[in-house]
């Protein structure tokens, strides 16, 4: 294996065994379950959107040195390749990327992708710079559990001028939905339960926010965009939204 600096290790295929992922690994970090990429993968509007952006775009990736940020089991690493890019440096913190680097392997592309174990904020590259930079970093609601100030980091660290995020730009939007069952199940529910007044637990239930799915027809009025981001040129404070 290959030591890298800043405490990080880029993996070879000695270290790229996946019984060398520990317990504390799988308990303490959800990035590193199974579970959890699966339903990334799974997610074909998500992984489709990628897809197509990358390898529809071969003659932005034709010759060119990628970075993955957050890596997990490598596909938009092995969808740059497709697309021509050289070399693609894929950063994962996570214990997955011992299972990324045998399925890097078994896709014949362990000469044209370097994973590295650590965090991106942490990593030295062995390059001075990278022509592109892919991340799904959008959390929930766009900033929640995001990785913007990652690829913010790494965008001025090792980004060529001219060079490319993908993606780069989203806009978050507003709008008033009415539910009633979801009332009953989470709001009324806490007037009885069991038989005893749970009403005071009624005010956490209206202030902690909920992901989930509504249909069209629930939308009861229009929308607003509350919030840009262009990570081409935002800064860290992006994330402080005011609305």
């Amino acid at each position: 294996q290959k030591a890298a600096r800043s405490g990080t290790v880029a993996m070879s295929e000695s270290t790229a065994q996946p019984k060398e992922m520990t317990s504390a690994e799988f308990y303490f970090d959800s990035n590193s379950h199974f579970g959890t990429h699966e339903e990334l993968l799974k997610d074909r509007i998500r992984t489709r959107s990628f897809m197509r952006a990358i390898i529809n775009s071969k003659s932005l990736f034709e010759g060119k040195t990628v970075l993955d940020i957050g890596a997990g089991t490598g596909i938009l690493s092995m969808f740059a390749v497709k697309a021509g890019a050289k070399h693609v440096y894929a950063v994962e913190s996570s214990g997955i990327v011992h299972i990324a680097q045998a399925v890097v392997k078994a896709n014949g592309m362990a000469d044209r992708i370097t994973l590295i174990k650590g965090k991106m904020e942490e990593v030295k590259l062995d390059v001075t710079q990278v022509d592109i930079i892919l991340c799904d970093w959008i959390g929930y609601m766009l900033i929640q559990d995001s990785m913007i100030e990652t690829v913010i980091d790494a965008r001025d660290r090792y980004l060529a001028k001219g060079g490319i995020i993908l993606p780069d730009k989203a806009n978050l939007y507003l709008c008033g939905i009415e539910d009633a069952d979801y009332k009953e199940q989470r709001i009324d529910f806490w007037d009885n339960v069991y038989g005893f007044n749970m009403s005071c637990m009624k005010e956490g239930s209206l202030t902690e926010p909920l992901i989930d799915m509504c249909q069209p027809q629930q939308v009861i009025t229009s929308n607003a965009k509350i919030h840009s981001l262009d990570l081409n040129t935002a800064t860290k404070d992006c994330l402080k939204i005011t609305s």
